[in-house]
């Protein structure tokens, strides 16, 4: 055959194989480098989405928070006392329900809590003893941020001899 001959024909030249003429594990050889960083990118992938949702607290139970607190001033007896009521009595994951006073001191709702869904700031705990224009605020501790579920301005008069005895308790 002639070299024009060799040319007309379609044939690869000599060594040279046609792609279609690969052995499986040729093709692996040529398509390993791209599954690998397929796998690679889905691992990483993987581990990014496991991260966020530890990071965010998504798939774990829910957490109800709770609304719609009552304030008032019980000022029968001696001391007189701030009473917070939930409306529907059990007060819901109260385990992350806390009491701020005006000055930032928490106390959780369970340390003040004195029958179900009620509890009294009196000044027995480490809150501030109550006074007229004092501030609490009832604070849900979410797993992402605090919110303010109920907060209150003491707007009764208290007798100054019950703020005083109040204080020289504390």
């Amino acid at each position: 055959m002639s070299e024009p001959d060799a040319a007309a024909s379609n044939e690869p030249p000599e060594g040279v194989e046609e792609e279609d003429e690969l052995s499986p594990r040729q093709h692996v050889r040529v398509m390993f480098p791209t599954l690998a960083l397929a796998f690679m990118l889905l691992a990483a992938a993987s581990v990014a989405g496991i991260g966020g949702v530890v990071a965010t607290g998504l798939g774990g139970e829910p957490i109800d928070r709770p609304e719609g607190f009552s304030f008032t001033v019980d000022a029968d007896g001696d001391d007189t006392a701030i009473v917070i009521t939930h409306p529907d009595g059990v007060v819901p994951s109260s385990k992350r329900v806390v009491v701020v006073d005006e000055t930032g001191t928490k106390v959780p709702w369970t340390d003040l809590q004195t029958d179900v869904g009620e509890a009294r700031i009196t000044g027995r705990s480490a809150l501030a003893c109550p006074t007229q224009g004092a501030t609490y605020r009832v604070v849900f501790e979410g797993r992402a941020a605090d919110h303010t579920v109920g907060a209150y301005e003491v707007d009764a008069p208290v007798p100054a001899s019950v703020v005083q005895r109040c204080q020289a308790a504390n």
